[in-house]
């Protein structure tokens, strides 16, 4: 899995590489630290590993993890500039990194509650994301934020957070974790909303938003690795 994420980095990177001219222009690749064609060979070196080694786990792995290079080549190639579907497509290659631990042990659909968890802070975290990027984006791409406005973009992806932290309290009604865990989750839960509450009191907090939310992932991972053990 970390193969497979540390790939799809510098591939996005390739196909950026105009737009982050004017967004990012700092970034490796417009800065011109790097040729453009370096980020494929990384990210085809790393795809390949991510798939040698996954099928030293079993099929359902390795099947996995080839549907996930096949997703995001077709994101790359098809539905980046097309709004929802590629944000969508985005938050789903993210989110399924749990049904490929569920496969590693015998059972993909087990941790379906983590998966819609993660599916939704990633599809509004994109959201959000697109937003920050509107002025790049907008020469190229059908972002949610180009096709309805930056304001109403923020406030979708909101709703999407939102989800996201009311699924975070349902494995403990379905007994999958003990009331410690749901405790622990409070304060998660309350950042992710502050998190996504200065985007909509200030536009300009929007990328302090998107770096918010990743912080905000990293702590439910660690929530969810102390629920096991609670």
């Amino acid at each position: 899995m970390f193969c497979i994420g540390a790939g799809c980095h510098p591939l996005n990177d390739y196909f950026d590489y105009e737009v982050d001219k004017i967004n990012h222009p700092k970034r490796p690749l417009p800065s011109g630290l790097f040729k453009p064609i370096t980020a494929v060979y990384m990210s085809l070196i790393l795809f390949s590993l991510s798939l040698v080694l996954s099928a030293f786990i079993n099929i359902y792995c390795f099947s996995i993890n080839l549907l996930g290079i096949a997703l995001i080549f077709f994101y790359e190639l098809s539905l980046k500039n097309k709004g929802l579907g590629g944000n969508m497509l985005v938050a789903f290659t993210a989110a399924i990194s749990f049904n490929y631990g569920g496969a590693i042990v015998g059972d993909v659909f087990k941790p379906i509650f983590f998966t819609l968890i993660a599916f939704f802070i990633f599809f509004g975290r994109e959201i959000i994301m697109d937003v920050r990027d509107f002025d790049g984006d907008k020469y190229t791409r059908a972002t949610l934020p180009i096709l309805i406005g930056k304001k109403k973009a923020v406030y979708f992806a909101s709703v999407m957070v939102t989800i996201s932290v009311i699924l975070l309290f349902m494995p403990f009604f379905y007994g999958l974790f003990k009331i410690w865990f749901e405790l622990l989750a409070i304060p998660v839960a309350l950042f992710a909303i502050y998190t996504v509450s200065l985007s909509i009191y200030d536009l300009k907090n929007v990328g302090k938003t998107a770096e918010m939310l990743r912080i905000t992932m990293i702590l439910g991972l660690i929530l969810i690795v102390l629920g096991i053990f609670l």
